[in-house]
């Protein structure tokens, strides 16, 4: 039985153009321009390629490359056509079928067509290492201009937001000529999103509405403006009013941003995903399951949550599903589950084990204020059950260039949330995403191979059964509770600090259309699409 899915002309206009706040019919032309903080960086490179994990720069995927669909995390189910109108599974799954929006061009005028979206998929099956997600191509086929089949290796209708959400589609009659694409930095993008580059300098790069995009008056903010910042320089000019939407932690929001004005400066933190303490499993101490519970039992979250995380989160589950939300996905016997500190009990464990070698190096991002302060308390914790940490900040890029590569003991890093529970565990979990060290991973950084773990990813997208997808969940719940691949600490918060001076319409908790953070693609480029003038 064929199944397809269709989401109504309705929603696509909400998500397009619709927002709270309304309009005051102010011209595109005359709105001032957002000043926009993604990332802590000294330095931008002249990185666009929106298949590159290290160094590309934010908005890349979203504001210029786009995808099929897009997926609302903060309200799982809800589709929404993007550069797709519509897609159609074959009965077993196996084959997926696109419809394409018509009329849409990209930025130097021509036209975007089936040939585009094959040669993006055939771009990933070609290159692994820009194949993110791990997709299973086995073909693919433009059927008319406006329709595409992909054919996969195993059933896959599971992987629907891998496809459809989370690959963006780039042009063919460009990329084509590119010897090498998993290099190419792309200097010059062409897309079909509502922004184009317009200047670019290490200290500042800009893009400008793209005026012949396929949503008619979108978007309403001309010009954006990135701007590299640290950290410190963050906090000064979110005080200072520099800056018009940020995704940083800021330690004390009320005293440091909102400043006794809270009709203008806003903030909106909704959980996306989970951060965990990642146990590079190459290395043979690592590996050893005694020790990665050994350490779960050493570090108190509770004190990480109050004190590096400002209480702005809570600690996680032990399964690493995302709560509240996520109760039917959790194992029965897990359901109540929490972490307890337990210092003898971990002391018991490491007995067996060479206290030679239970000395690791501990890698965080030194941007990431809050990371570096949860690695030190996480040092402290430790040291009581006879384990010795040294904590190293690095640059923002040169941590995920270590992390991916395996090169590292230890090391702090977020997993993104998706439509259910199972895309985040199976980023942290799916061996095929568990690259050599000295390979770039895309996932599964801690380098977890086990046969069990992969028969229920794949059993998991073998079936729509939701029933049965929730059943896979649980035993992966289960193995992530006893086998303990990576350590579990807290939710990570979708970091959202935006002015309503300027503009209006932004995600909030009554109207949560999207993530809000400036960093999450695509759904920043939503969050654009979304924004009005606000009254003067």
């Amino acid at each position: 039985m064929k199944r397809s899915l269709v989401v109504s002309a309705a929603l696509v206009v909400a998500v397009a153009g619709c927002s709270s706040g309304g309009s005051t019919g102010k011209s595109a032309a005359a709105s001032p321009p957002l000043v926009i903080h993604a990332v802590d960086a000294g330095t931008f490179q002249e990185d666009f390629n929106p298949y590159h994990l290290e160094n590309v720069n934010f908005g890349t995927s979203g504001m210029i490359y786009e995808t099929l669909e897009f997926f609302n995390k903060l309200k799982p189910g809800e589709i929404t056509p993007w550069l797709a109108l519509e897609h159609q599974w074959s009965g077993d799954g196996k084959t997926i079928t696109f419809t394409l929006r018509d009329g849409v061009k990209w930025t130097d005028g021509q036209p975007f067509t089936a040939d585009d979206v094959v040669f993006s998929f055939d771009l990933l099956s070609k290159n692994p290492e820009l194949n993110r997600s791990a997709l299973e191509i086995a073909g693919t086929k433009a059927l008319a201009p406006d329709k595409v089949q992909i054919t996969f290796k195993s059933t896959s209708y599971a992987k629907l937001y891998n496809i459809a959400g989370n690959t963006p589609i780039v042009p063919k009659h460009l990329w084509e000529k590119q010897q090498d694409p998993v290099t190419f930095t792309n200097p010059k993008p062409v897309g079909t999103g509502p922004y184009k580059l317009s200047k670019f300098s290490a200290q500042l790069y800009e893009m400008e509405k793209n005026p012949g995009y396929w949503q008619p008056g979108k978007p309403e903010v001309p010009t954006l403006k990135f701007p590299a910042y640290t950290a410190n320089a963050v906090q000064t000019a979110l005080q200072q009013g520099e800056l018009d939407w940020a995704g940083a932690f800021v330690p004390d929001i009320e005293k440091i941003y909102v400043q006794g004005k809270p009709e203008v400066n806003k903030f909106f933190f909704p959980p996306e995903g989970v951060v965990t303490l990642l146990p590079n499993q190459a290395n043979p101490t690592l590996a050893k399951p005694e020790v990665r519970q050994a350490i779960s039992l050493a570090v108190d979250r509770d004190k990480l949550v109050r004190v590096a995380e400002r209480g702005y989160t809570k600690a996680a589950h032990p399964t690493g599903v995302p709560m509240p939300g996520g109760e039917a996905y959790l194992p029965p016997e897990y359901k109540d589950a929490a972490f307890k500190v337990d210092v003898e009990k971990a002391k018991e464990l490491l007995k067996g084990v060479d206290p030679a070698k239970l000395s690791f190096t501990l890698l965080v991002p030194s941007p990431f204020t809050d990371w570096v302060n949860a690695a030190q308390l996480i040092r402290e914790d430790l040291a009581k059950v006879g384990i010795k940490v040294d904590t190293r900040g690095v640059a923002f890029a040169d941590w995920v260039s270590k992390v991916g590569k395996g090169d590292y003991d230890l090391s702090i890093r977020a997993t993104p949330s998706g439509p259910t529970p199972y895309f985040q565990l199976r980023t942290m979990l799916y061996g095929d995403l568990a690259l050599p060290v000295g390979k770039a991973a895309t996932g599964n950084y801690e380098r977890w191979k086990d046969a069990e773990t992969d028969k229920l990813i794949d059993a998991y997208a073998a079936t729509e059964d939701q029933a049965e997808q929730e059943k896979t969940v649980q035993a992966l719940g289960k193995i992530m509770v006893e086998k303990l691949p990576t350590v579990p600490l807290f939710y990570s918060a979708a970091w959202s600090q935006y002015r309503t001076d300027k503009y209006v319409g932004w995600p909030s908790e009554q109207d949560p259309y999207a993530m809000p953070s400036p960093y999450t693609s695509p759904d920043a480029a939503v969050v654009l699409l979304h924004l009005k003038p606000a009254a003067k």
